[in-house]
């Protein structure tokens, strides 16, 4: 996109030749770019930028409608930190010619310095669209969306700035970028938890003197990530030896000295952290974790409160404080304390962002819900109470969710304990409970509720019913309790339908080949359920054959058409399914792309998703579009997209395209 190489060679002849051409526009545009090269990329921004400036003004005196003109003036006046009179010129570029790669890299880097990320990353992935083999968009889209990730938080944006770092160090930037770009996808290695990578990549960099210190406090970073805390702390001294003490480090290594029982040391690295700065948080809560581990209850709570006056937001802290209490069995006041956050809930203001009260306090409930569901399920009164004093419709609603997911988690482990042993414990009453709780259920666990053979109902018969003396008795009470079972594995087989996973399906494809006429019913009840169009058909024919049509009728409409989400399934060439499995919109097989997704209603190839990333207001499906492989809708969506009549969600194009860069990056980083 920019010039790289010979820059002061070629300089120095475009300088020549201006000197004695001082006309010539194309010259003076050439030069403009190496200056602006020169100051974007490799160091030299205090003179290079002006000059870039300077040539890109002189162009635009010469040819008013230099697009060039405009491009180079904005891009250096943008990293010249004058975004403002930065506009005027791209808006200009924008207006004459809008599908430019270095046009959307200024503006991405324009609304970076602004601090609107979001624009920023809206344009600089055009500018990937538009010079895809080009690393310099690359790099400034993989450091956004690093940036953009710290913010909200959402590990999608760290792996998407993790291909894109990876993507222009494959493209191959000078060598004087090489060490920052390394660092910026070992900070990302970090985030991801790829720490033999990261420590690759670190080791590398401390062979660099200009980037040896900081190299070493990642390393410690690793270290500390993989529990090897007397390395950690090496590199931490290491760091500081060289480099001046800083809070963060000290807080580390105060961390470090907890996780190794030197609790003195802990608590003096936590007060020298605090001495450098006061307020900071991770020094006050490894202080407070000390305090805690040395049985000095009283003081750890004196730092909590404190910590807590002073941050309100700060979870850590308020985190540590419930588990205290929790911990000294003080569960009256986790019940006051969340009727408490609960009653003052509906009187805060409603405004946006992290810090806003309210975001707070579901934070902090939902901190609360979590250790009170480690009390059990006398916990699930307290929280009913809570509802009772709430208005917002939203916490109500979450908080409603939390007392069924209390009761149906007790209700579940019972239910596992005795589905462990079916043979013994089937019952129509078990599998009921079982339907009742599926959600809170491991599918294994369901699925080894299946397992009732005929010896199992031959026990149980006499178990169950007594010894029989009459032969005719005694088959009869086979039978009865051969219905116990076929109705146990009936509500089985239907509480694993409803997890709609790919497992569940090809279970209950298994089970319709080999069930008796009575068990086949409850196969096709659960296959409807888990969305297979065939099943209704053939329910419905069963139904009508029985006088039971309308029953099936009431089982349709209750389960068709699902509104429920789904995940849909990632399906490769090496599952062995790809002759079976095809891309509902262009027909590729597995073994033709990457991977398929599977989804309720259709399957879609890697191919086909990139097609779409690549533009996607070429493919926007009408408002009434619904994604054919989880369900969501544009509302419960950034959008839906359509391509060869197929919708797909943005949900479940992260979810491919995550695939595909996953893949890469651990190609990449392991063949590096």
């Amino acid at each position: 996109m920019y010039p790289h190489a010979t820059l002061d060679w070629n300089a120095t002849r475009l300088e020549a030749r201006l000197a004695e051409h001082p006309d010539e526009v194309a010259t003076r545009v050439e030069l403009a770019r190496i200056c602006l090269s020169r100051g974007l990329f490799h160091s030299q921004a205090d003179v290079q930028l002006p000059l870039a400036l300077q040539h890109a003004k002189k162009v635009l005196i010469e040819d008013p409608q230099s697009v060039d003109g405009f491009v180079v003036a904005g891009a250096a006046l943008v990293a010249m930190d004058r975004a403002e009179s930065a506009q005027r010129y791209l808006d200009e570029a924008t207006r004459l010619q809008p599908e430019r790669a270095d046009l959307h890299l200024a503006l991405g880097a324009m609304y970076r310095s602004q601090g609107d990320r979001h624009l920023a990353i809206r344009h600089l992935e055009t500018s990937v669209r538009l010079a895809s083999d080009s690393w310099e968009p690359h790099l400034l889209l993989g450091r956004v969306l690093g940036e953009r990730a710290r913010e909200i938080g959402e590990t999608r944006l760290i792996e998407r700035s993790q291909y894109h770092l990876v993507q222009a160090l494959r493209i191959a930037p000078p060598a004087d970028l090489l060490q920052p770009l390394m660092l910026d996808l070992g900070v990302t290695c970090l985030q991801t938890q790829r720490y033999a990578e990261a420590e690759k990549l670190f080791v590398r960099l401390k062979e660099h003197q200009k980037y040896a210190a900081v190299a070493r406090k990642y390393l410690g970073q690793v270290a500390f990530a993989l529990g090897k805390y007397k390395n950690a702390i090496q590199h931490y001294r290491s760091y500081c030896e060289s480099h001046g003490e800083e809070a963060n480090v000290l807080a580390q290594m105060g961390l470090a000295y907890l996780h190794l029982r030197e609790l003195a040391r802990a608590r003096d690295h936590c007060s020298r952290a605090l001495l450098i700065d006061p307020d900071h948080l991770a020094a006050r809560h490894a202080l407070a974790c000390t305090l805690i581990e040395e049985g000095q209850i009283t003081e750890a709570m004196k730092v909590l409160k404190t910590t807590l006056a002073d941050n309100p937001g700060d979870g850590a802290s308020y985190l540590e404080l419930v588990r205290l209490r929790r911990r000294l069995q003080d569960y009256p006041w986790l019940q006051r304390a969340l009727q408490s956050e609960v009653e003052g809930f509906d009187r805060l203001p409603i405004t946006g962002g992290e810090g806003a009260p309210r975001v707070i306090t579901r934070r902090r409930i939902a901190i609360l819900l979590e250790e009170l569901r480690a009390v059990g399920p006398s916990s699930i009164t307290a929280v009913l109470a809570a509802i009772d004093t709430l208005e917002d419709e939203g916490l109500r609603f979450f908080l409603w969710e939390e007392a069924c997911a209390l009761a149906g988690g007790h209700v579940a482990d019972e239910v596992a304990s005795q589905l462990r042993d079916p043979g013994r414990s089937y019952s129509v009453g078990l599998a009921r409970n079982a339907l009742a709780a599926a959600a809170w259920l491991p599918e294994p666990a369901l699925t080894a509720g299946l397992n009732v053979t005929v010896e199992d109902i031959q026990r149980q018969t006499v178990e169950r019913r007594g010894n029989q003396t009459d032969i005719q008795a005694h088959r009869r009470a086979v039978d009865q309790e051969r219905d116990v079972a076929r109705a146990h594995q009936s509500l089985l087989l239907l509480a694993i339908a409803t997890r709609r996973s790919r497992a569940a399906r090809q279970l209950l494809s298994v089970w319709g080949k080999d069930a008796d006429p009575d068990l086949q019913v409850a196969v096709l009840a659960a296959q409807l359920i888990c969305g297979e169009a065939d099943s209704q058909r053939a329910l419905l024919r069963r139904g009508q054959e029985r006088g039971a049509a309308h029953l099936v009728e009431r089982l349709i409409a209750v389960v068709q058409p699902s509104s429920r989400v789904t995940v849909p399934q990632t399906v490769r060439a090496s599952d062995g399914a790809h002759g079976e499995v095809h891309c509902s919109s262009c027909g590729r097989t597995g073994a033709e792309c990457t991977h398929l997704l599977s989804g309720t209603a259709a399957v879609l190839c890697d191919l086909c998703v990139q097609e779409v990333a690549k533009d996607r207001r070429k493919f926007m499906s009408p408002d009434d579009a619904v994604c054919h492989l989880c369900g969501r809708t544009q509302m419960e969506t950034r959008g839906v997209y359509r391509i060869h009549s197929v919708d797909v969600c943005a949900d479940c194009m992260d979810t491919s395209l995550g695939v595909i860069e996953r893949e890469e990056v651990e190609k990449f980083l392991r063949d590096w």
